[in-house]
């Protein structure tokens, strides 16, 4: 399947009023989405990843193999969270230090890695010299295993590199989903970074903007499942421009930078 996407930028000050507007354009509230995002890169030469399932899993087994075995790729495994999971609660300095490099479990943290439901997202980079006004991408997605995902990743060709969340609010609008969004890290000293996904989240309140000024990423993406069908591409391009009109005097959608996107391992 292919994506379409435009965005922008909104500044925080921005954030509440362009919410509001969102509103009142879908006819909705807005739905508030925390995610966990684990970057894999790919170790191993393309061809070499052997994935292996029951009959039940066969559509996504099918569509793993597609995106493991081509080019080496960044890709990220994705789970959703709440709040209420980041509600880890350090006694000491050393209970602190241990939660952020993600080897010990955090005092009176609700959170259970076990049961962490977890998707895999392949992105290839954006096509080069078509629909230049707008951002058009090859896109996959597959259930992963809950917990632990990291043998699997790693029997694919896969090592984890780093994580991070991403905050934001969801809209629909007819066949175009908006997402407003910031991405968040976590507090980690020098040296501490883990080498695995953290197994207990910390406090919500330590996590911080990955862009300093707060401001947030505007989406708006739609997916046509045949990427090859001209007519839906068309229409999917003209929807995205229509919702660029409608939001013009509010925010600048525009398509992305393609090398920006780019998600090739090198």
């Amino acid at each position: 399947m292919h994506e379409l996407l435009l965005f922008a930028s909104v500044s925080s000050h921005q954030h509440h009023e362009l919410l509001q507007q969102l509103t009142g354009l879908t006819a909705m509230q807005p739905r508030h989405s925390l995610e966990r995002r684990l970057i894999f890169k790919a170790t191993r030469k393309p061809g070499l990843a052997n994935t292996r399932g029951g009959a039940s899993q066969g559509a996504d087994i099918v569509r793993l193999n597609k995106m493991l075995n081509g080019q080496m790729f960044y890709t990220q495994v994705v789970g959703p969270v709440s709040e209420a999971d980041f509600d880890g609660k350090s006694s000491s300095s050393e209970s602190q230090d241990a939660s952020m490099s993600g080897t010990d479990e955090v005092a009176g943290s609700s959170y259970d890695y076990d049961s962490q439901p977890w998707k895999l997202e392949f992105r290839d980079i954006p096509e080069a010299g078509i629909r230049s006004t707008i951002t058009a991408r090859l896109a996959a997605s597959a259930a992963l295993p809950k917990g632990d995902v990291v043998p699997s990743m790693n029997a694919w060709g896969y090592s984890f590199v780093t994580e991070y969340v991403v905050e934001g609010d969801v809209f629909i609008h007819n066949d175009i989903v908006i997402f407003l969004h910031r991405v968040l890290q976590y507090s980690v000293h020098p040296g501490q970074e883990p080498h695995e996904p953290r197994r207990q989240l910390p406090s919500f309140r330590e996590l911080s903007p990955l862009e300093r000024t707060g401001s947030y990423i505007l989406q708006a993406a739609i997916t046509v499942q045949d990427g090859g069908n001209q007519e839906l591409m068309r229409t999917a391009s003209q929807h995205l421009f229509g919702l660029r009109e409608q939001l013009k005097s509010a925010v600048r959608l525009e398509h992305a930078d393609r090398l920006s996107l780019d998600t090739r391992a090198k």
